[in-house]
């Protein structure tokens, strides 16, 4: 199997602690081929930087062509460009090569020094913006880049990342990590969504974060995943990377790894920025759901229930408020404490008629009231499809994760990519013990059986009972499936 080639435009850093080193080390830890394209051999210590030591740009562009010469590449990740020779090279590269382009505007090293020259940012801001995918800035950075006069200093990161935009970039996440929070927190945002990604942060300050931060994102996006979810990745794979640095010299240096990470390494996200942190205590369930029923009538509620299914999702649609209220009541009126019953969206009315919890789609979680939801004692279930969405499921701290859809499904039309096996076997080990996990869409007997097997705690089903020519034979080979 081939790996996916990932192209590495930045400078060397003599002492292997950032630049396209880290870069490398970054890139093949993901699986992917680093293929370094060197702008600058840079002369740094602790002390700072020196010396940009840009290369000719014939010996830039001859390093191009050789790099380009037996590969395709998948993605490039762009790091510090040292004059404006170079910067219009670059700029023709990125005209040549479709893919996804990760810039890490690295104009002068944090500890100080010699910085990129004022009209190479001001060719990178007018010419460069709008081939780039992803910009990643830290603060620093993103008011060297805009040039903010002495009155636009009070311009938030919100409306500086607006003016980015509308100077043509795609989209920019702002790095946070040098910030006086206890979190590391990110804001990234495009032309149609924007959120805040955060960590918590780690004491030791490391060498090479933002090279390493920016060259993770520009892997995962080589391997295909969405760039909500590279950022994601790339942030646990940083915050690892930092948990395990090692001290060299003077220096702490991020630990590369291509081991998989642990859930305290998920980043948790929020649409808001002023709930960075906010930890709600949703009343835990029972790590194994089992065979969890999803229906759309109180009727199949009761007959559900006579057959001995202890786990019940009520999801109605198409009805009116009435309807569902009434449905709703009629369905706990079938259930005693041994029944965890769950109501699909109508929060309010779970709490009003005092079910065992509500389940919320990734969509619903803008509109409810979480902590009213928190302080009526209701467990909480949420949908996840992709890792930025468990990412904002670890920040409501649910009671129980569903992933889906599983395999194909025709009970509703779906966005998603079917997870597949391996994937629910991967997330419960991530999950562990700390958050119970429901597998969900295109289940039947046969993948049940495959899904035990994974250690999963539990499957939702639907059409495989409600449509079953026998649904009483079919409730009881499945809940004797996951004894």
């Amino acid at each position: 199997m081939s790996k996916p080639a990932v192209l590495l435009i930045g400078g060397l850093d003599p002492q292997g602690c950032a630049g396209i080193i880290a870069d490398s080390q970054t890139v093949t830890a993901h699986g992917c081929h680093p293929v370094p394209l060197v702008t600058c051999l840079t002369e740094q210590t602790q002390a700072g930087l020196s010396h940009l030591g840009a290369l000719e740009v014939s010996e830039f562009i001859n390093q191009y062509q050789a790099c380009v010469a037996d590969f395709d590449i998948a993605a490039i990740k762009v790091g510090l460009i040292p004059s404006l020779e170079i910067a219009q090279a670059v700029l023709t590269i990125l005209k040549q090569q479709d893919v996804p382009v990760i810039w890490d505007p690295v104009l002068a090293s944090t500890s100080g020094g010699v910085t990129v020259s004022s009209d190479v940012q001001h060719f990178l801001l007018e010419q460069l913006l709008p081939e780039i995918t992803l910009l990643t800035p830290n603060m620093i950075e993103l008011a060297q880049l805009i040039q903010w006069s002495q009155s636009a200093k009070q311009q938030n990161q919100t409306q500086a990342t607006e003016t980015l935009l509308k100077a043509g970039l795609n989209a920019c996440l702002v790095k946070g990590g040098h910030g006086d929070s206890q979190w590391a927190t990110d804001y990234f945002t495009d032309h149609n969504s924007d959120f805040y990604c955060y960590a918590d942060k780690q004491v030791q300050s490391v060498r090479g974060t933002g090279c390493v931060l920016a060259s993770s994102i520009a892997s995962n996006m080589a391997l295909k995943h969405d760039i909500r979810d590279a950022i994601v990745l790339a942030k646990a794979y940083l915050t690892r990377g930092i948990r395990d640095a090692w001290q060299l010299g003077p220096y702490h240096v991020i630990s590369h790894s291509s081991a998989d990470f642990e859930l305290h390494d998920i980043p948790k996200l929020t649409y808001l920025e002023h709930l960075v942190g906010q930890q709600f205590n949703f009343p835990s369930c029972p790590q194994r759901l089992g065979i969890y029923a999803v229906v759309d009538s109180s009727d199949w509620v009761k007959k559900l229930v006579e057959e001995g299914i202890k786990t019940i999702q009520l999801r109605i649609k198409n009805a009116s408020e009435q309807q569902k209220y009434s449905e709703i009541k009629q369905a706990i009126s079938y259930c005693d404490s041994s029944v965890a019953f769950f109501v699909n969206d109508y929060w309010q009315a779970a709490i009003e008629h005092n079910a065992y919890g509500v389940h919320l789609g990734q969509e619903d979680l803008h509109d409810a009231k979480l902590i009213e939801i928190e302080q009526a004692g209701l467990r909480l279930g949420v949908s996840t499809h992709s890792y930025w969405e468990l990412a904002r499921a670890l920040a409501i701290n649910p009671s129980y994760i569903a992933l889906g859809p599983v395999f194909e499904t025709t009970s509703k039309i779906m966005p998603w990519v079917p997870q597949g096996v391996e994937r629910v076997e991967q997330w419960t080990w991530l999950l562990g013990g700390v958050y119970p996990l429901v597998a969900i869409g295109g289940i039947d007997q046969h993948r049940a059986e495959q899904l035990h097997k994974t250690g999963v705690g539990s499957v939702a089903m639907i059409s495989a009972i409600t449509k079953a020519e026998d649904y009483k034979q079919a409730t009881r080979d499945l809940l004797q499936l996951w004894r």
